[in-house]
């Protein structure tokens, strides 16, 4: 892992954070209009620390997740369990973005068909996926 830094469009929310390089594409429906058409690119992340955190604003979205984003610019930032720290910052607000590749692919069965998977990287179902959320916090259903 690297420490490497990010911000949003307009710089009121940064971060530090130390990034393995893996990146995961997420390709469920929300997935897909929140990033603006594509997946969400979500680079694993590990101790990070926000600086402008009142201006981000969260959106529980579903049984599970939290979708954080700048209040001031909208951009996406990043998608964390509720209740967890985020383990993920949105790869494309890394002013660093050497080095990062996409090794696991999850929701492939609601992936848009003008896009093609990714090689090499590990590819998982919305069953799967939701199987494995279960399996972790069988209170949320």
């Amino acid at each position: 892992m690297a420490q490497r830094s990010g911000q949003c469009l307009c710089g009121a929310v940064t971060y530090t954070a130390d990034v393995s390089g893996e990146v995961n594409a997420c390709h469920c429906g929300q997935c897909q209009r929140w990033a603006g058409g594509g997946p969400y690119f979500g680079a694993r992340a590990d101790n990070i620390l926000l600086d402008g955190a009142d201006v981000i604003s969260a959106y529980h979205a579903s049984a599970w997740g939290e979708r954080a984003v700048c209040g001031t610019c909208g951009t996406t930032l990043y998608w964390t369990l509720q209740d967890k720290a985020p383990r993920s910052v949105a790869a494309g607000t890394l002013n660093d973005q050497s080095e990062l590749k996409v090794t696991s692919e999850i929701f492939v069965d609601h992936r848009a068909p003008w896009m093609p998977p990714f090689e090499g990287a590990t590819q998982s179902t919305e069953a799967e996926v939701i199987a494995e959320f279960q399996a972790s916090a069988p209170e949320a259903t």
